[in-house]
């Protein structure tokens, strides 16, 4: 699951989506829990199914389409990462699509090579108040630039209450690709707000602490035998010490933030009794 956490971070602003589905029988609760815990950036869905010839097997096993939706390679994900690369370099860029370009192909190819979209926005602006088909296909890119700058600052609004980090990071990230243009500024505006709220800028410390403590449980390792990760497990006393003297400082200065709320339902699952 990391790995595809990675590949979409990585690979998600030129358009690949990672859409998975989980069969188990769990409840909605335990699959979100999951989900946050493992800091899943993809869509997934419950008991869906996919149409094509060849199911193949194995876990994970995946399932590769292009943007016209033919399927182009089955198996494991991480495998497929060259076939990925091909196709992000030869298919149109997500923002690009939807039309053809006979005057402005080298704006539209440009996306595949930038993050940065506000230098790319002043030169479409300035195509735009051309006269012809430079002008229509400028004002169309333009227009699906500033759309994605706008969902994002959506994106990050929602992520106030309930990720401080994550959201000052969306926000961080918009100020400076879409600099110079309206998303750029609101969030850099945002992003000055934020630091004069007290109660955002307490979540944001305390989600910082629950950052650290998240590392240290990548550390923490099963016992021979059995599958049960516990912090009260020999081979994990020296992390669980660290993890522990993290979660004072959080439970001592950010008792009542959403962060410590988070860690410590993840110090339950470890088998740690969370003083009440």
């Amino acid at each position: 699951m990391p790995q595809l956490v990675k590949l979409q971070k990585e690979l998600g602003d030129s358009g690949f989506t990672i859409i998975a589905n989980h069969v188990q029988n769990v409840d909605e609760e335990t699959l979100v829990a999951f989900a946050r815990k493992l800091k899943i950036n993809f869509t997934v869905t419950s008991q869906s199914r996919v149409d094509v010839p060849e199911k193949g097997a194995g876990i994970p096993r995946a399932f590769l389409f292009n943007s016209k939706g033919e399927l182009v390679e089955s198996g494991h994900p991480v495998s497929m990462k060259p076939t990925i690369l091909d196709l992000v370099e030869s298919e149109p860029h997500w923002l690009a699509a939807g039309r053809e370009y006979t005057e402005l192909k080298k704006y539209a190819d440009a996306l595949k090579k930038t993050k940065v979209y506000g230098k790319l926005l002043t030169l479409l602006d300035k195509e735009a108040g051309r006269d012809g088909p430079a002008a229509e296909e400028a004002t169309y890119l333009a227009e699906r630039i500033r759309g994605y700058g706008a969902r994002l600052l959506e994106q990050a609004q929602s992520l106030e209450s309930q990720d401080a980090s994550a959201a000052q990071d969306l926000y961080t990230d918009v100020a400076s690709r879409w600099k110079g243009h309206e998303a750029g500024t609101k969030a850099s505006d945002r992003l000055k707000e934020l630091r004069k709220d007290k109660e955002f800028q307490k979540e944001l410390s305390a989600a910082k602490i629950a950052e650290e403590m998240r590392k240290q449980f990548d550390l923490l390792v099963a016992p021979a035998t059995g599958t049960k990760i516990r912090l009260d497990d020999r081979a994990n006393r020296k992390v669980a010490t660290k993890i522990l003297s993290y979660y004072k400082v959080l439970k001592t200065k950010y008792a009542d933030t959403r962060a410590t709320a988070t860690i410590e339902e993840d110090l339950r699952e470890l088998g740690y009794e969370v003083p009440s």
